[in-house]
This record gives C-alpha cells, sequence and structure tokens, in this order.
C-alpha cells in the first residue's frame, strides 16, 4: 500500500468517526453501561455490533453497487432516490442541523461557561454556522479539513475522558439490574439499532465516495482497499470511544438511579472524575462533535440538491443556502424562546408559549422559503404571498415574523384560559444548605 493511501484511509477515516459521531452518540453509553454494571463487556460488544458495524456495512453497501444513492436506488425505481433525498433533506434541514446548534449552545458553551444571555445565543449559533459552511464549502476538501484538524480535536477530549475512566476509575463496577451477559448483549446490540445511524451511513456515502475518486481510487483494487480501510478506522476509533463511556457509565452503579436523566449521568460522571477540567473537557467535545456532524450534514444536502438540479445550482451554492436557510428558522424562534424565558412571570399560561413560538417558526419558513426561491432551489411563484407578508410592520427591515408572534402570543394565551387547561409549573430551584 502506497504511503499516500495510509495517509488517506488514516484522514477519511478520522473524517468518518467524527461525522458519525453526534452529540447523541456521547449520551447513550454511559446509559448502556449504568444498566449492565460488570456485564458491560458483553453489552459493547452488542453495541459495536448494531451501532458501529451496521453504519459502515450502510455505507460500504451504496459504494459496492456504485457511486451514490441514485445508483443504488435505480434498481428500485428510476426516481426512488429523489424521495429518499427529499426526506432525508426535511430531517437534515429541519432536525440534525439545528439540533447540532441548540445542543452545542446549550450542553457545550453553556456547560463551560453557565447561563448565558441571548445575544450570546445568537453569537454562537452565528459562528457556529458559520465554521460549518467554511468547512463544508468545497466539497473536495470537506473529508480532509475534518479529518485533519475537527477530529483530532474531538479524538484528544474523548480520549481524556476514557483514559480517565480506566486509570482513575469512579468506582469498581457490581452488579445491576442487567445481571447476565446474554442480557447485556442484547441491551447493547438493540439499543445501538435504534440510533439510526445506518441511516447515516446511507445518507453520508456519496461525499466519502466522491473523496475516493476525486483523489484518483476508481479502480475496483484502490477502491476496495480505501473502503475497507476507513472502516477499519471508523470502527476502531468509535470502539474505544463508545467502550470507554459505557465504561466510565458502569462505574455508576451505586451512585445513580437507572431512571437518570442520560444527559446528566454523562456530565456528572465526567464532573465526578475529573472535576471542573473534565466538564470543560466534555463540553469541549460537545462542541466539536456537534460541529463535525453538522458539518458532514450540510456537504450531503448540498451535493443532493446540486444532484436534483443537475448542477443548475452549485454545491457551494446549495451549502450556502442550506446553512443560512437554517440560521434564519432557528433565529426567530431563538429571540422569542430568550424573551419568553426572562419574562416567565408575565406570561399568563402555556398557550402563550404555544401560540408566540409556532408562529415564529411558521413565519421563518415563509423566509426560507423566498431564500430557496431566491437562489434557485425551488422553482415557484410565491411572489403573491411575499407581497402579503411585506405589509407586515417591520417586514421589510426582516422582522416580518415580530407582530405575527406577538399576536400567536395574545391568541394563544386567551384560547388556553377559554379552554381552561392547566398549564405545566416552572421548575423551582431550591438552595440547598449543609448543616
Amino acid at each position: 500500500m502506497k504511503k499516500n493511501m495510509k495517509k488517506d484511509i488514516l484522514v477519511m477515516g478520522f473524517a468518518m468517526f467524527a461525522i458519525f459521531f453526534g452529540s447523541g452518540n456521547l449520551i447513550f453509553p454511559p446509559i448502556i453501561g449504568l444498566v449492565s454494571g460488570e456485564q458491560v463487556g458483553w453489552a459493547i460488544i452488542g453495541l459495536a455490533l448494531t451501532g458501529i458495524l451496521f453504519p459502515m456495512m450502510a455505507l460500504a453497501s451504496v459504494g459496492n453497487v456504485g457511486y451514490n444513492l441514485q445508483d443504488m436506488m435505480k434498481h428500485i425505481n428510476s426516481w426512488w432516490h429523489y424521495l429518499y433525498m427529499g426526506l432525508g433533506l426535511l430531517v437534515v434541514i429541519f432536525g440534525t442541523i439545528p439540533r447540532c446548534g441548540g445542543v452545542a449552545f446549550e450542553s457545550g458553551m453553556q456547560g463551560i461557561f453557565g447561563e448565558l444571555p441571548f445575544m450570546a445565543r445568537i453569537i454562537f449559533l452565528a459562528i457556529f454556522f458559520a465554521i460549518s459552511y467554511y468547512f463544508a464549502m468545497n466539497r473536495s476538501t470537506v473529508i480532509d479539513k475534518v479529518g485533519n484538524y475537527l477530529t483530532p480535536a474531538l479524538l484528544i477530549t474523548l480520549l481524556a475522558i476514557v483514559v480517565l475512566a480506566i486509570v482513575n476509575p469512579i468506582d469498581t463496577l457490581h452488579s445491576s439490574s442487567i445481571s447476565t451477559a446474554k442480557e447485556s448483549f442484547l441491551n447493547g446490540f438493540f439499543t445501538g439499532y435504534n440510533i439510526g445511524d445506518v441511516g447515516i451511513g446511507i445518507i453520508c456515502a456519496g461525499m466519502f465516495i466522491t473523496a475516493f475518486r476525486e483523489k484518483g481510487y476508481c479502480n475496483k483494487q484502490k477502491y476496495n482497499k480505501m473502503m475497507l480501510g476507513i472502516i477499519l478506522v471508523g470502527f476502531t476509533l468509535l470502539f474505544v470511544v463508545y467502550a470507554g463511556l459505557a465504561y466510565l457509565g458502569a462505574q455508576g452503579v451505586n451512585y445513580y438511579s437507572l431512571d437518570v436523566n442520560a444527559t446528566f449521568l454523562l456530565t456528572d460522571l465526567v464532573k465526578n472524575l475529573a472535576g471542573y477540567e473534565g466538564s470543560f473537557i466534555l463540553a469541549v467535545a460537545v462542541i466539536l462533535a456537534c460541529l463535525t456532524t453538522a458539518i458532514g450534514m450540510i456537504a450531503t444536502a448540498g451535493q443532493w440538491v446540486e444532484a436534483w438540479f443537475k448542477g443548475k445550482i452549485s454545491y457551494r451554492q446549495a451549502s450556502l443556502m442550506i446553512t443560512v436557510a437554517i440560521f434564519m428558522i432557528l433565529f426567530p424562534m431563538s429571540v422569542v424562546l430568550t424573551f419568553l424565558g426572562l419574562g416567565k412571570k408575565w406570561v399568563p399560561n402555556d398557550g402563550a408559549w404555544k401560540g408566540a413560538v409556532w408562529v415564529a417558526f411558521i413565519m421563518s419558513l415563509f423566509d426560507a422559503l423566498n431564500l430557496a426561491v431566491i437562489t434557485g432551489l425551488v422553482n415557484i411563484d410565491i411572489s403573491g404571498l411575499m407581497n402579503i407578508i411585506n405589509q407586515i410592520p417591520l417586514a421589510k427591515q426582516g422582522f416580518a415574523w415580530l407582530i405575527p408572534t406577538i399576536l400567536g402570543y395574545v391568541i394563544g394565551a386567551v384560547v388556553y384560559k377559554f379552554k381552561k387547561k392547566e398549564s405545566i409549573a416552572y421548575l423551582v430551584k431550591i438552595a440547598l444548605i449543609k448543616p
């Protein structure tokens, strides 16, 4: 194997690890460990099969039949890949990518600095998505950028936690609710299956296969070596991290109940393991994990849009449009949620929350749709709709959502009160005074 191929395999394997390892992948291994206790080894094996191997097999399956989704799905129907891409784009644009930004701020930034003001969220999200676009904007270098720069930083933070869990454990392993090897294996197996990363493997396959081809690995022998190599690297890295986090969770059997919140379990375990320094490392890991996943999803969505429109919209234009649209959708809701949270004592009921946030979300969708039409992503005439929206006060200044959101707040509150629905009580924080 040539030296350059070894380097390419390592870099792409690192990138595969980073894109597969999102913020959610940090949370579930400790829970698996907690319920498995001293049987955690069997749970790790089960998790490795469905949570790591299956998604990578999904990626390899696309490469085994062609170069992209279209090559795979034309065996079903000539248009089936459009259906898959359409559904995938909805999930990615309205679910995965916005969630990456939200989790990075809430569990990452606020994990380091505590509660932060409204402007901090907006500034952070703007920077987060700007960095995401920077890494994703060039299709030929996105894998190299992630593999060379972001993955090493992410790995350092994760491996620091794993090493501490091994050399300085919180406790020895004890029996937990799952006491047999078979039950532990099955729990890991089904948890890994339900994570749903098999879809990520299929969705992101085209990005890696394109990178193979652009680096010149086009003949079958070299192509297969590259695919096998990056899967081995990605599998090994994911296995080490998953196993380490599950082992850390298994150390908490005597400290946490089985119904503990998964996010709290992880953060508290790391805090007990390494104090504030550990919490800082975990917060950085969360931000990096969210960032690498967002980059992978933006790059994939950009490729899909370019293919969908047969090159009439370039990959870079599509990636930029997707990134900007997501920020446009998040921004109004973030503003509304911030003011509702700060002024909770003046909010009459949950109907006001529902009305304001839903209207802000719907209005932001109009802005995103208008951007899609302007950039050519969607070819429909919405001039009549936009003429109506532009009649709303402050619409031309970019605040078309503001007045409708206030109306949604009022109407939601009135309807809720008229129907005599009960609101969920706010969490009361009680200061604990040590005797």
